[in-house]
């Protein structure tokens, strides 16, 4: 999608959400609180959007993080708005620890929180370590503090990620939350099915792919989708069935109805 002229909405480049040709019921799979907050957002933008949280995040602490820097140089590494939104870590920062984070939400969390971002890179975890790796600002053998789910461990580019950062530094990684398919979400997903308008769905995060997927989501009518960062795509690349592939990778830095807007004309465009 073009990006927008200095100055212009979206409603400028985009048609408005009372001109499409094909409406869409979205399927909002974050974490609740989020995923409530998204369908109010899209819903005053004349939308119709419906919360199926496909993730819930139990918290686990990790005291070592209360002691970070206290052994030289040390870099809180950080990949998920989750982890960016719970761990707490303001003494450490106050000792000047470089944080590092992909952009734009999850660094845009963190500094909300007051947490200064030194560092960042778009696309997902890979991107960030090889930024950290390639960065002259941090030293040889600084020590790097990595707080994810325990989902992302069994991930192939959690794996690479930590294999580039270990070539320069000393990795300490934490599953400080899991990210637990909702207890009912199966019945969610086929309650869906009596949608009257056809289906579009939005992800934020590879656990929410693979919990949809366990869920027999993908026997739910396949629609076009919303892909939000890159380690999202990249999952939906691998799990996603044939049917389902028609997929648009959200730039984060813009509304979300931004990328839905485009789907919505471009479905109508092809006739749905």
């Amino acid at each position: 999608m073009a990006a927008p002229a200095p100055g212009r909405g979206p409603t400028s480049l985009l048609p408005s959400a009372t001109e499409f040709a094909v409406p869409h019921t979205w399927i909002i799979t974050k974490s609740q609180p989020h995923a409530d907050s998204v369908v109010i957002q899209l819903r005053r933008q004349g939308f119709d959007a419906l919360a199926i949280p496909c993730i819930e995040h139990q918290w686990r602490d990790w005291p070592e993080l209360r002691r970070m820097g206290a052994g030289g140089p040390a870099v809180l590494f950080v990949t998920s708005r989750a982890a960016a939104a719970r761990v707490d870590v303001p003494s450490a920062i106050d000792k000047g620890i470089t944080v590092a984070a992909i952009a734009p939400t999850t660094s845009a969390t963190l500094e909300s929180r007051g947490i200064r971002v030194g560092l960042t890179a778009h696309g997902g975890v890979r991107e960030l370590a090889q930024a950290l790796h390639d960065s002259h600002a941090i030293p040889a053998g600084a020590e790097i503090f990595y707080p994810t789910s325990d989902a992302a461990l069994r991930q192939p580019e959690h794996l690479a990620a930590v294999a580039t950062l270990s070539q320069r530094f000393r990795v300490q990684v934490k599953a400080v939350y899991s990210a637990a398919a909702p207890e009912k979400l199966e019945q969610e997903l086929a309650a869906a099915r009596a949608a009257q308008t056809p289906l579009g769905y939005c992800f934020w995060s590879p656990s929410a792919i693979e919990n949809f997927g366990a869920a027999q989501g993908f026997q739910l009518p396949a629609g076009p989708v919303v892909l939000v960062g890159g380690s999202t795509e990249r999952c939906w690349r691998e799990r996603a069935p044939p049917a389902w592939r028609r997929a648009f990778r959200h730039d984060g830095e813009t509304p979300l109805e931004w990328s839905i807007r485009f789907l919505e004309r471009d479905q109508g465009a092809a006739g749905g």
